[in-house]
């Protein structure tokens, strides 16, 4: 692939024009407002921490333990769509909150949405071919994964109106009336799937950081190392907090960190610093990214739509959304019912809209700087001398720390209530965090591609909550009645869930 050697005409109005477009973001808006967590209280953090589970504890605002959380579920913060999403906790029905506007909850839907799955977009193009003009169909598969997975969300939304949950597992329970194991399993693989990245960003970011500094023997600045190091002497105490009160100060940081890396990656791409004759040139990666490629249509364009499926995964918190959209309340009118629907579909095209922008940005201008060379975390492939780029790795590595224990307690509190065990003694709770931290560490250790394993992840998830779930349920007779059009079109998401997560899965594993 060639690779740019100086801007075309125009690339400095072209640059101002997706500089503006980045900061209409999450993070602009928090910046030009008082924050407000109000309408979400998870931690916008890279694989989206905010589309994580957390134990029914932690989404009542108490720890396992029964003691109140402090000030992370304080008015300010308290546990609304991300924490109780998966956890099953319902939101009050009798009218008791005003609930969220549209744009307000549109805003937080993007800031769910923001997370490490924007960091692999550009190895999901670099998997099916090297050459620019794969930008095409790449973009086109955003932009249909964009609109069935805001379609699928929107689904949710109607299932919960029409049996009147709150929750992702009520909304299924109420529904479909069989399979309760069904959202328990998907809650400890999906909160499980996420300490692995967690730990898998760590280890790629600081890895890279400490091998910057140059003075540090080989081993101690080892991926795996780090990996271990970090579980050992950062995560584990902050995993065996009973209350994640004190960590809420950082609940921004990885909103900071996702906005900051599509500026930068964007800068990078039209300053040239990474093109022939630029600061930061690198003449192995241009080489590597002039391989020959196979036609724009393969096989491998599965995992660019796997790692799809992951980024726009925020499924588990439409029931929340929902709920907490004014009214706040169920047992509306007809005309209400109908207004509320309406505004549920603007709000989840903004918010699904803003992320779609950032994506666009990170996957094209990450690849045509790199080209078939790009990684799977793409911030690797940005120099160790690039002062912008370490930045950026440092920002989200940090918000990586503190946002992993959020993410570990929905794995770890799930995997006590399948055996019956809610509340352990002091020294049982620690011996139960530090075996199941070096499970995820050891996978991180194992996995060292990230955007195979979240390719991975997708086909055998996302492909699953966002395509097959929604209409699942839909197509139950408590839900509402509809056309056979449309119960076709239901159907055939069905079908193309299952295919994508089959196909998408031997696709990732190197079987095809």
């Amino acid at each position: 692939m060639e690779m740019p050697t100086r801007r075309r005409n125009g690339a400095g109005r072209l640059q101002q024009r997706c500089m503006r477009a980045v900061l209409c973001t999450p993070f602009a808006a928090r910046l030009l407002s008082p924050v407000d967590f109000s309408g979400v209280s998870s931690f916008s953090l890279p694989h989206g921490l905010s589309r994580v589970s957390a134990p029914p504890a932690l989404a009542r605002g108490e720890h396992p333990a029964g003691h109140h959380c402090g000030s992370l579920f304080s008015p300010r913060l308290r546990p609304s769509p991300a924490v109780a999403a998966v956890a099953g906790a319902e939101v009050p029905k009798d009218g008791s909150s005003s609930g969220t506007t549209a744009s307000a909850a549109s805003l937080n839907l993007a800031k769910n949405l923001a997370g490490s799955g924007i960091l692999s977009l550009p190895a999901g193009v670099a998997a099916f071919s090297s050459s620019p003009a794969a930008l095409g169909p790449a973009l086109l598969m955003l932009l249909v994964a964009a609109v069935l997975s805001t379609y699928s969300f929107y689904l949710i939304g109607e299932v919960c109106e029409d049996t009147e949950s709150s929750s992702w597992s009520g909304a299924w329970e109420k529904s479909v009336k069989k399979g309760k194991w069904v959202p328990q399993l998907v809650v400890i693989l999906q909160c499980f799937g996420g300490a692995v990245v967690y730990a898998m960003v760590i280890g790629d970011l600081f890895s890279s950081l400490l091998q910057g500094l140059g003075f540090l023997p080989a081993i101690f600045s080892a991926r795996s190392t780090v990996i271990a190091a970090i579980s050992a002497v950062v995560l584990y105490p902050l995993c065996c907090l009973r209350s994640f009160g004190p960590l809420a100060k950082f609940s921004l940081l990885g909103t900071v960190g996702t906005s900051y890396v599509v500026m930068f990656v964007t800068k990078r791409f039209f300053d040239g610093s990474y093109a022939a004759g630029g600061a930061f040139y690198q003449p192995l990666v241009a080489s590597a990214a002039v391989k020959s490629s196979m036609g724009l249509v393969n096989p491998q364009m599965l995992v660019l739509i796997s790692i799809l499926s992951t980024a726009f995964l925020v499924h588990f918190n439409a029931p929340q959304f929902y709920s907490e959209l004014r009214p706040a309340r169920f047992q509306l009118g007809e005309k209400e019912k109908g207004e509320k629907l309406q505004r549920f579909i603007r709000m989840s095209m903004a918010g699904f809209g803003i992320a779609s922008l950032q994506y666009a940005l990170v996957m094209a201008f990450g690849f045509l700087t790199f080209g078939q060379a790009s990684t799977g975390n793409v911030l690797l492939n940005y120099s160790g001398a690039d002062s912008l780029a370490v930045a950026a790795r440092a920002a989200i590595g940090f918000s990586c720390l503190f946002g992993y224990p959020m993410q570990f307690a929905g794995f770890r509190d799930g995997i006590l209530e399948v055996f019956g065990k809610k509340d352990l003694p002091k020294v049982a709770h620690r011996l139960v965090t530090a075996g199941l931290l070096a499970c995820a560490a050891g996978a991180a250790c194992v996995f060292r591609d990230l955007g195979q394993f979240q390719a991975l992840e997708g086909a055998l998830l996302a492909s699953f909550l966002i395509f097959a779930a929604p209409p699942i349920m839909a197509l139950q007779p408590s839900s509402r009645k509809r056309s056979r059009l449309a119960r076709m079109g239901l159907r055939s998401l069905i079908v193309l869930g299952t295919v994508v997560g089959c196909i998408g899965g031997a696709v990732s594993f190197g079987w095809l």
